[in-house]
C-alpha cells in the first residue's frame, strides 16, 4: 500500500485570518469590537498571519543544505563538474620533437578557445610518409595491410600457449644519440566489451590485474630481442583488457632491425608465456605520436587586493579573472580551486572548498564555489568564518584548473594545434597540427539537487551487501573494470566438499563477456576476425578483482568461492526425414541455431544464456530444429551423447544418453535402446560445452502421414 506523502503546507492566509477574528470577542472578554480592516489590531492580525503563512511554506520545502547533509548520511555527494579527455595524434612529424608536459592542445576557429592538456611529457617521432608508419605481424605473418584497410586482427589466442606479436615501426631517419631517455607512446586501440571503458575515460577504475602478462622487446644489436626492464614499460591497456596507451623508453642501444628491408626500421616485440584471456584480443588500431589530453588548464595565479569589511556578502567574481585581459580564467573546475588570504596577524591562511557553508562554524575558513555564476562566497560569521583582510597591496591568492563540463564533448577527427619543442630545447616558430582520434569521454556539469536525489534515491536500490543469492550475482556482474556478463551463485556449495551443502559458504561462477560474432548470420570476416570462444572462462585478474570485491561486501562469517565454470561436453546426433536439395544448408542452418540455444551467453529459452544446471532436453532440441527445418523436413530422431557425464569404478568414461523413438549412435547402426525422451542431467552447477552436432538425413516416405 503507497502512503501520500506529508503535507505541511497545508494552512492559507484566508483561514489563518478566519481563525483569528473568530477568537477576538472570546479573548478580549468583548472589548474588542471593531472587527473592520481599519481597526489597527486588524492590520497587525493580518500580519502576523501573513508572515506565519510564509514560516509554514518554507516548513515544507526542504532547502539544498538538508539535502545534501540528509544524504551524506548515506555515503552520497553531489557529482563535481567532469572533465572530458581524448587522445590526440601528431599525423605529420618530421623531426624528433618533444611535447612537453602539460602543452595546450587549441581547437582551431574556436571562440573563446576551447583549450585541452595532455596528461604526459611524450617524446614524437619523424614517420615515413610514403607507408603505413606501423608495421604489424602476428604468427610471422604480415598483417600490415590489413590493419591499414581497417580489419579487427586477433593479437593473441585464448589457449594458454606462448605467442608473439611483432611491432615495426617505420621512420623517416635514425635515432639520434641524444634521444634517450625520453619516452613515446602507442595507442593500441582494442575491440573490447562496452562493460569495460578505455584507459582515458574520466570514469576508468584504477588499472585491474592483466588478463595475461605481457612482456615487451626492442630490437637490439644484429636484431636481437632485448628485453625492457621491469617496470620500464607502462601498460595503459592493463595487459590488453582495454584500450590505452603503452608508454616505452627510447633505449640507447636500440637498433634498426635488420630482418626489415626500410632502412630506418626499429621493432618491438610483445609476447605471453601463458595466453590466458578469457577471449583472443582484438586489435582495431595501432597508432604512435599520441598523447591522452583533458579539458583543463591551469589559470595563473591571480594576486588581488580587496578593500573589504567585515560584513557578511564578500565575494570574488571569478569571472572576471583576470582582472585586465579580456580573455578570462574562466570556467572554473570547482574542486581545484586553491585560495590563500592573508589576514589581519599579517600571515597567509589557506581556505578551503566546501559544499554547503550550513555545516560550518564561525572559526571554519571555507567558501563556497559557483561555477555557473562563476563566484566565490563566504561565511557570515555564524556558518563559516567572514574573511578580514590585512591593509596591504596583496591580500589574496588565488588559482585553479580552468575548463571541464559540457563544453568539452567533441566529436573525433577535429583540428588541433600546439607548440613543440626540439630535442636541443629550442621552441618551434610554427604551430603543429593534431587530431583527436578518438571521441571526447566524459564532460559533465556539476550535478543539480534534483539530479542528485534521482540518483541518490536509485542508489538506495543497488546491491551493496551480499546477503542473499542475487546480492552475489548482482555484484559480481557490475565489478568495475572486467567485462562479467552472467554470475551464478550457488549457496551451500563447498568446492572441497561438492557432495555436502556447507552453511555459510557461497560459490560464485563467472563467466566472462567475450564475443559471440560467430553465432551471428551477419558476421562479416573480411571486416574482422573471429574471437569466439565456445566455453569461456575468466582469467585469474578477474576472478581475483571477483574475489576482492565480495569479501569486501560479504557477512561476517560467509566464506565466499569464485570460480569458473563446469562445463559437461555434449554430443548430438540428429535423424532428419527431408528430400529438400539443400540438405548441406539445412545442416549448417540447424547446427548454428543449436549452437546458438546451447551457449552459455546468449542461449537458453530466454536467450539470456544456458541456465546453470539445466537438463538437456530432447524436447527442446526438438523444437529447435523442427524451427529452423520449417517444411524442408522433419526430425524423427535425437541422440545426446555425455561422454564426459561420470566415471565408473574402473575410472573408464560411461556414456549418458536419450533418445526419442529409436536411440541412434554416432556411428552406423542402432544400439540399446534407453528410456524414451528423458531429460539428460549434466550435474548440479554446469553449463553446457556443444562438441560437436552430427545431421544425419534420410529419405522422407512418400504419402506418409500420421504419428509414427
Amino acid at each position: 500500500m503507497s502512503i501520500e506523502p506529508v503535507k505541511l503546507d497545508d494552512l492559507t492566509w484566508n483561514e489563518m485570518v478566519i481563525a483569528t477574528r473568530r477568537r477576538i470577542p472570546a479573548a478580549s472578554a468583548g472589548q474588542w469590537t471593531l472587527h473592520a480592516p481599519v481597526d489597527p489590531g486588524i492590520t497587525l492580525l493580518d500580519l502576523f498571519a501573513y508572515l506565519l503563512e510564509q514560516r509554514v511554506y518554507w516548513m515544507d520545502h526542504a532547502p539544498d543544505s538538508l539535502i545534501r547533509g540528509a544524504l551524506s548520511l548515506i555515503g552520497e555527494k553531489p557529482l563535481p563538474t567532469q572533465v572530458a579527455a581524448t587522445v590526440m595524434h601528431f599525423p605529420k612529424v618530421e623531426d624528433f620533437l618533444v611535447l612537453p608536459r602539460a602543452a595546450r592542445f587549441t581547437l582551431a576557429g574556436s571562440t573563446p578557445p576551447l583549450i585541452f592538456t595532455a596528461d604526459n611529457r611524450s617524446l614524437l617521432l619523424p614517420f615515413a610518409q610514403k607507408r603505413e608508419p606501423v608495421g604489424l605481424k602476428i604468427d610471422g605473418e604480415d598483417r600490415t595491410a590489413d590493419l591499414g584497410h581497417g580489419k579487427v586482427l586477433c593479437l593473441f589466442p585464448a589457449d594458454g600457449k606462448a605467442a608473439e606479436v611483432k611491432i615495426v615501426l617505420y621512420l623517416s631517419r635514425r635515432l639520434p644519440p641524444n634521444v634517450g631517455p625520453r619516452r613515446f607512446s602507442l595507442l593500441v586501440e582494442l575491440f573490447e566489451s562496452s562493460n569495460v571503458v578505455p584507459q582515458w575515460s574520466p570514469k576508468a577504475p584504477s588499472p585491474p590485474p592483466a588478463a595475461a602478462k605481457v612482456k615487451w622487446f626492442y630490437s637490439g644489436e644484429d636484431g636481437k630481442q632485448v628485453p625492457f626492464a621491469e617496470g620500464e614499460v607502462k601498460d595503459g591497456t592493463a595487459g590488453l583488457r582495454r584500450s590505452g596507451l603503452v608508454t616505452l623508453p627510447v633505449k640507447a642501444d636500440w637498433a634498426v632491425d635488420p630482418e626489415e628491408k626500410e632502412p630506418h626500421a626499429y621493432s618491438l616485440w610483445m609476447g605471453v608465456e601463458k595466453a590466458t584471456f578469457s577471449a583472443p584480443p582484438r586489435v582495431k588500431r595501432l597508432l604512435p605520436n599520441v598523447v591522452i589530453a583533458r579539458h583543463q588548464r591551469k589559470s595563473i595565479k591571480h594576486r588581488l587586493n580587496r578593500e573589504w569589511l567585515p560584513l557578511p556578502g564578500n565575494e570574488i567574481v571569478i569571472a572576471d579573472l583576470p582582472e585586465n585581459e579580456i580573455i578570462k580564467d574562466y570556467p572554473p573546475i570547482e574542486g581545484s580551486i586553491g585560495l590563500k588570504i592573508r589576514e589581519r596577524d599579517g600571515k597567509w591562511h589557506r581556505w578551503e572548498r566546501t559544499t554547503d557553508l550550513e555545516f560550518h562554524g564561525p572559526a571554519d575558513r571555507v567558501f563556497v564555489a559557483d561555477r555557473t555564476l562563476g563566484k566565490i562566497s563566504f561565511g557570515n560569521g555564524l556558518t563559516g568564518r567572514l574573511p578580514v583582510l590585512l591593509r596591504a597591496n596583496e591580500q589574496i591568492r588565488i588559482h585553479y584548473l580552468v575548463g571541464g563540463g559540457a563544453a568539452g564533448k567533441l566529436g573525433t577527427n577535429r583540428s588541433w594545434n600546439t607548440s613543440l619543442t626540439l630535442l636541443d630545447r629550442t621552441l618551434l616558430a610554427d604551430k603543429i597540427d593534431a587530431v583527436n582520434v578518438v571521441e571526447t569521454i566524459g564532460g559533465e556539469e556539476p550535478e543539480t539537487i534534483p539530479a542528485f536525489r534521482e540518483r541518490a534515491a536509485a542508489a538506495l536500490k543497488a546491491r551493496t551487501r551480499a546477503v542473499i543469492r542475487e546480492d552475489f550475482e548482482e555484484i559480481a556482474r557490475t565489478v568495475p573494470g572486467v567485462a562479467i556478463k552472467r554470475a551464478h551463485a550457488a549457496v551451500g556449495f563447498h568446492p572441497n566438499h561438492p557432495g555436502t551443502p556447507i552453511p555459510g559458504a557461497v560459490t560464485v561462477f563467472i563467466l566472462p563477456d567475450v564475443s559471440r560474432d560467430v553465432l551471428d548470420e551477419s558476421f562479416d570476416e573480411s571486416i574482422a576476425e573471429s574471437a569466439f570462444v565456445a566455453a569461456p572462462v575468466p582469467d585469474e585478474g578477474a576472478l581475483a578483482m571477483v574475489r576482492q570485491k565480495l569479501d569486501e561486501t560479504r557477512l561476517v562469517g560467509t566464506e565466499v568461492f569464485v570460480l569458473s565454470p563446469f562445463y559437461r561436453s555434449v554430443k548430438l546426433t540428429l535423424a532428419v526425414e527431408s528430400n529438400a536439395a539443400n540438405r548441406i544448408e539445412l545442416s549448417h542452418r540447424i547446427k548454428l541455431r543449436l549452437r546458438r540455444f546451447f551457449d552459455p551467453l546468449i542461449g537458453g529459452d530466454d536467450r539470456e544464456g544456458w541456465s546453470f544446471g539445466e537438463p538437456v532436453r530432447p524436447s527442446a532440441i526438438l523444437r529447435e530444429a523442427q524451427a529452423e527445418l520449417g517444411d524442408d523436413g522433419t526430425l524423427v530422431n535425437v541422440f545426446i551423447d555425455l561422454p564426459d557425464a561420470r566415471l565408473d569404478q574402473a575410472d573408464t568414461p560411461v556414456s549418458a544418453a536419450a533418445d526419442c523413438n529409436q536411440l541412434l549412435s554416432p556411428g552406423d547402426g542402432p544400439v540399446a535402446a534407453a528410456p524414451a525422451c528423458e531429460d539428460v542431467e549434466i550435474g548440479a552447477h554446469h553449463l553446457v560445452k556443444l562438441e560437436k552436432i552430427h545431421v544425419r538425413f534420410e529419405r522422407a516416405s512418400e504419402n506418409q502421414g500420421g504419428l509414427r
